[in-house]
Parts: structure tokens; C-alpha cells; sequence
């Protein structure tokens, strides 16, 4: 490992302790068919509670987030780009208890193989009624993945200095329930679109690793 990604790591503590983006952030990144306040996440009820593990690492003297892809299914996010994450379950004390266990069931890696940064500022998803806590972290060593195959269909690297393009943010028409179309704010990944839930996290990442 190198010290880079440490010294990034304690930068992005310090930074996220005095003030997290949170939907100063989110809001570039909100579908257009949205409708999106800062004060929205304080009118919701009678949602599911979940939380997903952004993890940053070092390979190649470069520094990415990792990501996975589902498969492709009728769902709400079928064949989407996400993190490591899933629901609350009721053994788990907590969501950072979450976003471990189902880290370890997604990829394989172990708490124990993750250095916490900070939480992120949670989000709510309102297709699919979830409530989402994300965490930061990173990997000292890169582990062997152990993928779910039922749940992932593949991982993929997102290299941390895309975000420093000027055109990071594209605008993109996609299809989806029943044939609808939008058009959507995303990042992109080679041939990948990178949007929803996912993007807004990334792009409150986004704003904590980039420094005067």
C-alpha cells in the first residue's frame, strides 16, 4: 500500500469532520424527474433502511473506488452500478453492521480488511423505498474478491481522478420501467453509466478528495 492513500484518507477524515457536502453534492446528480429539497430526508416514513461501503484502494499508482454491477433482472435496478451494500437485517446492531455484512457477502471482503474514513450523508431512493447510509473506507491490501455470483455480475474499478475532468458529469438518455425515458445526470466508466443513488454518493466523494 501507499502512503498516498493514507495521507488521502486522513485528508477526507479531517475534511468530512468539519463539513460533509451532503446535498450540496447530491443535488448534481438527481434524475430529472426527481423532485429534490435539502430538507426532504425529514418528511419521509415507513422506509427500508439500508447501507452500502465505498471503498477506495490502491493498484497500479493510481487510487479507485470499487464498484459492482447486478445482473440484469425486472427490478428497479436490475443491471445497475453500485457499492457493496444491501438492507438492514435485524441481526445487525447497526447500519455500518450492514454495510460490512453485506460487503463481505457482495465481494468477500472482511471488516477487518477495511480502514473506516467517515459516514457519508445518507440518501433516500425513492423507487425502491430505501433509505441509504453510506460509509467510506479503504483497503490497506487488496484482497482476493470472493463475488456473489447471484448478486453481482461483475466488479469494476472507478479510477478517483475522473473526477477531476471537466466533463465529469455527463447528461444520458436512458430507458426504464416499461419503456420510459429520461434523461440523466451520470458518471461514466468506459461504456458503463454510472447514475441514481450511486452517482450522488460518488459525487459527495467527489467533493472530499479534491483539495486547494
Amino acid at each position: 500500500m501507499t502512503n498516498d492513500l493514507v495521507l488521502l484518507a486522513q485528508q477526507i477524515k479531517l475534511k468530512a469532520a468539519q463539513h460533509l457536502p451532503g446535498i450540496d453534492a447530491h443535488k448534481y446528480l438527481v434524475p430529472e424527474n426527481r423532485l429534490y429539497d435539502k430538507d426532504y430526508l425529514k418528511h419521509l416514513s415507513n422506509y427500508k433502511h439500508s447501507a452500502v461501503f465505498a471503498l477506495m484502494f490502491y493498484e497500479n499508482n493510481n487510487v479507485y473506488l470499487l464498484l459492482t454491477q447486478r445482473h440484469n433482472y425486472k427490478g428497479s435496478h436490475g443491471g445497475q452500478i453500485s457499492f457493496p451494500g444491501g438492507k438492514k437485517e435485524n441481526q445487525d446492531q447497526s447500519l455500518l453492521n450492514t454495510a460490512y455484512r453485506e460487503t463481505l457477502e457482495d465481494t468477500g471482503i472482511k471488516s477487518n480488511d477495511i480502514e473506516l474514513i467517515t459516514a457519508l450523508s445518507p440518501l433516500y431512493i425513492p423507487v425502491s423505498n430505501f433509505y441509504v447510509q453510506p460509509f467510506l473506507g479503504y483497503l490497506p491490501n487488496i484482497p482476493n474478491l470472493k463475488i456473489d455470483t447471484h448478486e453481482v455480475a461483475s466488479v469494476l474499478r472507478f479510477p478517483i481522478n475522473n473526477f477531476l475532468k471537466p466533463n465529469a458529469i455527463v447528461s444520458k438518455q436512458i430507458e426504464v420501467a416499461n419503456g420510459f425515458k429520461i434523461r440523466i445526470p451520470a458518471f461514466e466508466l468506459d461504456d458503463k453509466i454510472i447514475w441514481g443513488a450511486t452517482a450522488m454518493i460518488m459525487n459527495e466523494i467527489s467533493h472530499l478528495t479534491k483539495f486547494p
